[in-house]
């Protein structure tokens, strides 16, 4: 009878051992499987905006987000800017900068020049790009022009230009300050491309 008991207590605690093995296989299975999708900017601001006036020399007014900062780009390159309307719209906390890029229209930069310039500097990422989407803008006749959404880990996700077609272009075009990574951006990218969206929408020609 003894020898009974202590084989069903080393029975017992085999078993014991045998589900503490495997408890312990989970526990450590689920610590270092995959973890979930992190992204890197966890509060995003809330949308606010600005009507901005000071580019009313160049023939424009627009709305711009509060969060965004405007910087004026002095050269180009090697070259002396003539005035301020090349710039910058810089979003600090989420290492994001708009380019712009202004060009009256005329003999020396034609609307099709200009155009088909704007088209070629998005191709150009198409080596990297998975698709490119193009999607025409146009606004009560006055304004119309082309937006491009780029996927994949391309250098600039979204760009624009809008035009009257015989005075005005504007170009614009997002880079961020990290390493494009769809997924990382992807939260961020959305809300500036609402940023965007309000701003195209309100530009005013002068």
């Amino acid at each position: 009878m003894i020898y009974r008991s202590d084989k069903m207590k080393g029975c017992s605690l085999l078993i014991l051992s045998f589900f503490l093995f495997f408890a312990c296989g989970g526990e450590n299975e689920a610590a270092y499987g995959p973890k979930p999708r992190m992204y890197p900017y966890e509060e995003l601001p809330e949308a606010d905006y600005v009507t901005v006036y000071d580019k009313t020399d160049c023939g424009f007014t627009f709305r711009k987000s509060t969060h965004a900062l405007i910087q004026d780009r002095q050269m180009y390159f090697d070259d002396k800017l003539p005035d301020n309307c090349w710039f910058d719209l810089t979003y600090p906390n989420l290492r994001a900068n708009i380019h712009f890029t202004y060009y009256p229209i005329g003999a020396a930069h034609t609307f099709e020049d200009l155009s088909a310039e704007s088209f070629q500097m998005v191709y150009e990422h198409s080596a990297i790009a998975s698709s490119i989407e193009e999607i025409p803008i146009n606004q009560d006749g006055r304004t119309s022009g082309m937006s491009f959404e780029l996927k994949g880990p391309v250098a600039s996700p979204f760009q624009f230009f809008v035009t009257d077609t015989s005075e005005h272009f504007l170009r614009g075009a997002l880079y961020f300050q990290v390493q494009p990574n769809p997924d990382s951006i992807a939260p961020v990218l959305k809300y500036i491309h609402a940023d965007m969206d309000t701003l195209i929408k309100s530009i005013e020609w002068q």
